[in-house]
């Protein structure tokens, strides 16, 4: 696949971000890592234990409880934003933008998208390969098939 001179790659999973530029040309990119980031997100219950809110009808002496808030993926999500924010300001240029992430967080994303960010998106990959270095996803880019 042809990436743009200049195109921002974000690669980002719940708790690894990595933000890469293609320093390189079009039909052959070098990706160098512009920013990184990393989110100690412990299990929910380790975060603490934020009791459920209560209901009680008004009628009768039925009682519900809400459902237990997810800490964990709360801030798994703020962690998404943040990295939005981030790429939305390094891409203030109408840079093209690559986005790489697992299937879920492809959607807690593309929620955080503004209408600038979402036109200057050429691609976006349903993989985690925020364990990977920016050679090998320079390399998995440029052998990917859309």
């Amino acid at each position: 696949m042809l990436i743009p001179h200049a195109t921002l790659v974000l690669v980002i999973d719940g708790s690894r971000m990595q933000l890469l530029r293609n320093r390189g040309t079009d039909a052959s990119p070098d990706l160098e890592v512009v920013e990184e980031d990393r989110l100690d997100n412990p299990a929910t219950h380790v975060l603490g234990t934020e009791a459920p809110g209560r209901a009680h009808e008004s009628s009768g002496g039925a009682h519900h409880s809400y459902a237990a808030p997810d800490l964990h993926q709360r801030r798994e999500d703020r962690f998404a934003q943040g990295a939005v924010e981030s790429l939305c300001r390094k891409a203030a240029g109408g840079v093209p933008v690559v986005v790489i992430a697992p299937p879920i967080m492809l959607g807690t994303l593309r929620a955080a998208y503004g209408d600038r960010l979402r036109d200057q998106i050429l691609l976006e990959v349903d993989k985690d390969l925020t364990r990977r270095k920016a050679g090998e996803i320079t390399m998995f880019l440029h052998d990917f098939a859309p």
